[in-house]
């Protein structure tokens, strides 16, 4: 699957759910793909139904079990409160969702199910207050890159951020669905000797950690290497373009009259750091190369930055060419003139 198809073309997208994914900043399946969770709830521990007394009310648990009842009540306000009864071998609890009327047409007697969510004390009975359900059936496909067979209950469930009309449960289903298919098309574009060395998990496990973890160590693992990647591509991306940059842009290679420099050093009235030296020599030594110069120079407030410039400007301004400085506010622009003006007449 190509990562450039557009999201509309994705199977069972369409226009609604493309234009809401845009909002996202989501315009492809590779984009999709790299929606990454922000958090993620930890629903892993799955209790026995009996077990629940000793759960502080409160807490967020996760149960299996079958159901046995289901049912609708419409309120005196018009509001639907959808109840169910489901059992495990060990004991009952009550579930309750607030209108969700349509979950009675989805959610059957006798079908298995799992629960996530709030555990609730009323009187003395322990109810689970509109939980994340997932019927329990193979709903995910079988591929190399297998996933659990669960995704919004009984495990570490990645919450995303999200838009009206998109929510965490619908981007897990999409992702579940389209991520094997897009691993499947995927190489690792790292050189092994980096993974090895700097110890990262290889790509196609990061990208299916960081969805669908099994523990807290599989995400920062794929964090980890993701965030690696990104740094990584930033930097040779920078990299390719400076190489491009130099060889397609030549630049004036300037004469350095050592004279001409020696003299202006000692009109200065100051002398010089071995600092400010050394700089300025780096400086002339690059303006002298055919190659563009890309020069940072850092130091403290009253360090001696503007006087290294200086002579840079003046033997640029030896060789016939016109020179630019800088600055970001006008004061500081006039305060460089002053020292400019100082230094050179």
């Amino acid at each position: 699957m190509d990562p450039q198809t557009p999201v509309e073309k994705l199977p069972g997208m369409g226009k609604y759910y493309s234009y809401k994914l845009k909002r996202l900043n989501i315009n492809t399946l590779e984009e999709l793909i790299y929606h990454f969770p922000f958090r993620y709830d930890d629903f892993s521990k799955i209790w026995g139904i009996g077990e629940m007394r000793e759960i502080t009310p409160g807490d967020k648990i996760s149960v299996k079990g079958v159901v046995w009842q289901i049912k609708n009540i419409r309120t005196r306000f018009g509001k639907f409160i959808t109840t169910a009864t489901v059992a495990d071998q060990s004991g009952t609890v009550e579930v309750i969702w607030f209108n969700q009327p349509y979950l009675t047409k989805t959610i059957k007697a006798g079908t298995p199910i799992s629960l996530s969510g709030k555990v609730e004390l009323d009187g003395h009975r322990y109810k689970l207050i509109s939980p994340q359900y997932e019927i329990l059936r193979n709903q995910l496909p079988t591929t190399n890159h297998e996933l659990q067979t669960t995704l919004h209950t009984g495990r570490l469930v990645p919450i995303y951020p999200e838009t009206e009309g998109v929510t965490s449960k619908w981007l897990r289903a999409k992702i579940a669905n389209l991520l094997p298919k897009f691993l499947e098309k995927q190489k690792d574009f790292m050189p092994q000797e980096i993974i090895s060395r700097q110890k990262l998990t290889d790509y196609q496990k990061a990208l299916l950690k960081i969805h669908f973890p099994e523990n807290l160590d599989d995400v920062n693992l794929a964090r980890q290497r993701l965030a690696f990647d990104e740094l990584f591509l930033v930097q040779f991306v920078t990299q390719q373009r400076k190489k491009d940059w130099q060889n397609k842009k030549r630049s004036y290679a300037i004469t350095v009259d050592k004279q001409k420099v020696i003299d202006f050093i000692k009109n200065l009235p100051f002398k010089l750091t071995q600092a400010q030296l050394r700089s300025a020599t780096e400086i002339l030594k690059d303006m002298q190369k055919s190659t563009p110069a890309n020069r940072l120079l850092e130091g403290d407030v009253g360090s001696g930055k503007t006087v290294v410039a200086a002579l840079a400007a003046y033997i640029a301004s030896l060789n016939g060419l016109d020179v630019l400085i800088a600055a970001p506010t006008e004061i500081l622009a006039f305060q460089h003139q002053k020292t400019l003006e100082s230094t050179l007449s």
